[in-house]
C-alpha cells in the first residue's frame, strides 16, 4: 500500500512544537512545500462537516484559498465524500494545482462525483505526475461509459509513454465497462512491467471476457504469481466456453499445482466450472498442504461429486478442520447427500454439540439443499435453538424461500413467527424475507415487531421494519386501514440516522425528516483528532497497531490523514479491549480475512455507526478496510485483503495496511482465534 501524498516531509519535532499553539507547519509530498501552518480549528470544522455529510461551501473555498497543503488536500477529498457536486468546477481547477497532493485528491473526488463534465480535464491530467494521473485514470473509470473513448485512446500503444502506475490504473478502469474493451487491453498483456501485465489480465479476468481468453494463455507461465492468479481466474468455463475449453484446460491443470496457493485457489474455482471432468484435481486438493486451498476444494466438491455417499465420507475424513468440514457439509447437501454430522440421531451429529458454531454450520448447510423438504428437515429445527446466533443462521437459510411458492404457506408463517424472536438479527432477517411480497395484512405484525426493536442496541430490525412498511405501502396501500396509517405516523423518531434515512422516501414517516438531527460532536473532539492523529501523521509518524492471532502477529500501519475518524474509532476500540478474544468469523480464501464482531456470526458491532471515508488508497495485498452493510454503516468490523482487490476501491474505506505478518495473514482460516489488538 502506498503512503499518501498528503503525508508531510517536514520534521516531526517542528510539527509537535507548533501543535502546542494550535497550529502546525506541514508540507505534502508534493511539488512545493506549504508555507502556511495547519489551522487546527479550521481543520476540525472540515472533519465535522464531512462527518455530518453536509457541504459548507464557504469553508471549502476558504481552505482552497489558504496556503495550507494538508487542509487543501483534505478539503478536496471532502468535496467528493459529501457529494458536493456544485463544487466540481473548483475541483477541475485544482487538477492543475502545483501541489500534487491537492491535485491528486481533486482527481479522486471527481471520480466519487462521477462528474461527466470533468472528462476532458481528467484526460489532460493523465499527463500530470503519477500520483495525480493514476487518480485521474481511476476517476475516468468511475464516470463509466461516457469516458470509454477517453480511456481507450489513452491505452493506444501510440500514445506517449505513461508510468506503469498510471497505465495500470487505466487498465483497471476497463473492467467496469460492458463490454470490456479487450482490443485496447490486449497489447499490454506482454508489457515488461508486472504491474501492467497484472492490471491488463485483471481487466479481462474480472469481467470473464471471452474475447480476451486466448490472449491470456501465454501468461499462464508468467514469473509473477499474482499475474498467474488472474489467469487462473480467467480460465473459468464462464469465460472460455465450450469453444476455448480445450485450449485452457491444460494450462489450468498446471495452475492447480502452482507453487503459489493464491494461484491454486483461483484455479480450483475455475476447474469446478467444468464439472465432473475436474473431479480428480479437486478431490486431490482436499489434501493440499495449505488450509485455505483445502477449504476451497471442499467448497467446490458439489460441482464434481455425485450423490455417492462413500465419496463424500472420504472427502469428510480428509481434513478435521472446522471450516473445511463446514464446507463439505454444504457441498454434500447441494447433491442431496446427508452426512452423519447433519443427522440428529447420529452420535457424532453436530446438531447437539455444545459449540454453537457446529450447530449453526448444519443450519447453514441446509440452505444449500436442492429441495424445500430437505431444507425444512435440516434448517428448520435450528430455528428453535437456544443460541440466537444459530437461530439467525437458520432463518437466513430459510429466508430466500419465504416467497417462492403459494403452495407452501408454512414458509411465510415461519418467518412471521420470527418477528417475535428475542434476537434483533433473527427479527431483521424475518422481516427482510417478507419485504419482497409485503402486504397490508402483515403490517400490524411488523409494526408490533418494530416497536419491540425500539429497545435494540443494533438498528438492523428497525431498518428492516421501515423497508417492509415502504414495500407494503407501494404494493398494497389501498388495503391499509386508517388505524394502521395512524399507527405508522405515530411511530417515534428513531435514535439513529440510518433508520431515519431508510424512511426518507416514505410519506407516512415524513415527520422524521423534520425532526432535529442528533447533536453533533463538539468542536473540541474533532480538533483533538487533528492534534493527536493527523498532525503527527503529517510529520511522518503514522500510528501502528498489532493483531495477535493464533497464526502469528500481524502489524498494521494506519492512515489518519485520509481516514481520521475511522482510525480514531479503530484505535479507541482496540484500547478498550473490544477486539480481545474474538474470532475471524469470515475468511474467504485469496480474498479477505474479517474480524470485529463480538457475536461471532458477522452480525454484531459496537451499537453505533461511523461514516465512510473513501480515499485514494487502493485495495492492494494487505490493505486494511472497514466492513459495511450499506453506506455509512461502519463500526467495529474490519477486513484485511489477502490479494489485490481493485473492485473494492472507492466502495470501502481503506484506513491502513499490513506491514509485517503476511505469513500469518495468509494462514488465517475462518474461525481462527484473535487474542488482542493493540495500538503501538
Amino acid at each position: 500500500m502506498r503512503r499518501s501524498a498528503a503525508i508531510a516531509l517536514s520534521a516531526s519535532l517542528a510539527l509537535l512544537g507548533a501543535c502546542a499553539s494550535g497550529s502546525a507547519s506541514s508540507a505534502g509530498s508534493s511539488s512545493r512545500a506549504s508555507a502556511a501552518p495547519v489551522d487546527v480549528a479550521r481543520y476540525g470544522r472540515l472533519l465535522a462537516m464531512a462527518d455530518e455529510r453536509r457541504i459548507d461551501t464557504a469553508l471549502i473555498q476558504g481552505i482552497f484559498r489558504s496556503g495550507s497543503s494538508p487542509e487543501r488536500a483534505a478539503a478536496a477529498l471532502a468535496v467528493g465524500q459529501v457529494h458536493g457536486a456544485a463544487l466540481a468546477p473548483a475541483l477541475r481547477a485544482l487538477l492543475a494545482d502545483r501541489d500534487t497532493a491537492v491535485a491528486a485528491n481533486a482527481a479522486y473526488a471527481l471520480g466519487m462525483l462521477a462528474d461527466t463534465g470533468s472528462i476532458a480535464a481528467l484526460s489532460h491530467a493523465l499527463d500530470a505526475p503519477p500520483s495525480v494521473a493514476s487518480n485521474a485514470a481511476w476517476a475516468l473509470g468511475q464516470i463509466g461509459e461516457p469516458a470509454r473513448a477517453t480511456i481507450v485512446a489513452a491505452l493506444a500503444p501510440s500514445t506517449p509513454a505513461l508510468a506503469p502506475r498510471v497505465r495500470g490504473a487505466l487498465l483497471l478502469a476497463t473492467f467496469l465497462f460492458k463490454p470490456v474493451p479487450v482490443e485496447a487491453i490486449r497489447p499490454w498483456l506482454a508489457d515488461s512491467s508486472a504491474r501492467v501485465r497484472w492490471s491488463a489480465a485483471y481487466g479481462i479476468a474480472r469481467a470473464y471476457a471471452p474475447a480476451g481468453v486466448r490472449a491470456l494463455i501465454p501468461l499462464a507461465t508468467d514469473a509473477d504469481g499474482e499475474v498467474r492468479a488472474q489467469i487462473a481466474r480467467a480460465f473459468s468455463h464462464r469465460a472460455a466456453g465450450d469453444s476455448l475449453a480445450s485450449l485452457v484446460r491444460a494450462p489450468l491443470s498446471k495452475l492447480v499445482g502452482d507453487p503459489n496457493p493464491h494461484v491454486r485457489i483461483n484455479a480450483l474455482h475455475s476447474l469446478a466450472t467444468y464439472g465432473s471432468a475436474s473431479k480428480g484435481a479437486i478431490v486431490a486438493a482436499t489434501h493440499d498442504p495449505d488450509a485455505n486451498v483445502r477449504v476451497t476444494a471442499a467448497q467446490e466438491l458439489g460441482a464434481v461429486l455425485d450423490n455417492t455417499r462413500s465419496a463424500w465420507m472420504t472427502a469428510w475424513k480428509a481434513d478435521t478442520g472446522f471450516m473445511y468440514r463446514r464446507s463439505v457439509l454444504a457441498s454434500a447437501l447441494s447433491q442431496d447427500v446427508v452426512l452423519p454430522a447433519t443427522e440428529m440421531d447420529e452420535p457424532d451429529s453436530w446438531t447437539h454439540q455444545g459449540d454453537w458454531r457446529l450447530r449453526a454450520a448444519v443450519a447453514e448447510a441446509g440452505g444449500a439443499s436442492t429441495t424445500i423438504l430437505r431444507l425444512r428437515e435440516v434448517s428448520l429445527p435450528a430455528s428453535r435453538d437456544p443460541d440466537p446466533r444459530v437461530r439467525a443462521v437458520a432463518y437466513a437459510a430459510m429466508a430466500p424461500h419465504a416467497d417462492t411458492a403459494d403452495e407452501h404457506p408454512w414458509r411465510r408463517e415461519f418467518m412471521e413467527y420470527g418477528l417475535t424472536d428475542a434476537d434483533v438479527i433473527v427479527r431483521a432477517t424475518a422481516i427482510a424475507s417478507l419485504e419482497g411480497h409485503a402486504t397490508a395484512a402483515e403490517v400490524p405484525l411488523v409494526l408490533e415487531s418494530y416497536r419491540s426493536s425500539e429497545a435494540d442496541a443494533l438498528n438492523d430490525a428497525r431498518i428492516a421494519g421501515v423497508r417492509f412498511l415502504i414495500s407494503a405501502w407501494q404494493r398494497d396501500s389501498a388495503h391499509f386501514a386508517d388505524s394502521t396509517i395512524k399507527s405508522i405516523r405515530s411511530l417515534p423518531v428513531p435514535p439513529d440516522m440510518l433508520t431515519r434515512i431508510a424512511a426518507d422516501s416514505f410519506a407516512l414517516l415524513a415527520s422524521w425528516r423534520a425532526a432535529p438531527r442528533p447533536a453533533p460532536k463538539p468542536a473540541s473532539w474533532y480538533e483533538s483528532i487533528v492534534r493527536t492523529r493527523i498532525l503527527p501523521a503529517l510529520g511522518g509518524k503514522l500510528p501502528r497497531a498489532e493483531i495477535v492471532t493464533e497464526r502469528g502477529t500481524i502489524t498494521l500501519e494506519l492512515y489518519p490523514v485520509e481516514a481520521p475518524l475511522t482510525v480514531e474509532n479503530f484505535l479507541s476500540l482496540a484500547a478498550s479491549n473490544f477486539y480481545d478474544h474474538g474470532r475471524f468469523f469470515r475468511v474467504v480464501p485469496n480474498f479477505v480475512a474479517q474480524d470485529g464482531d463480538h457475536r461471532g456470526d458477522g452480525a454484531g458491532g459496537p451499537a453505533y455507526n461511523i461514516r465512510d471515508e473513501f480515499n485514494p488508497h487502493r485495495y492492494e495485498r494487505g490493505s486494511l478496510g472497514m466492513a459495511l452493510s450499506g453506506p455509512d454503516t461502519g463500526g467495529s468490523q474490519y477486513f484485511m485483503t489477502v490479494a489485490p482487490d481493485p473492485h473494492l476501491d472507492g466502495r470501502y474505506t481503506v484506513f491502513g495496511r499490513v506491514i509485517s505478518g503476511f505469513e500469518a495473514l495468509d494462514a488465517l482460516v475462518q474461525g481462527d482465534h484473535l487474542e488482542r489488538i493493540r495500538g503501538l
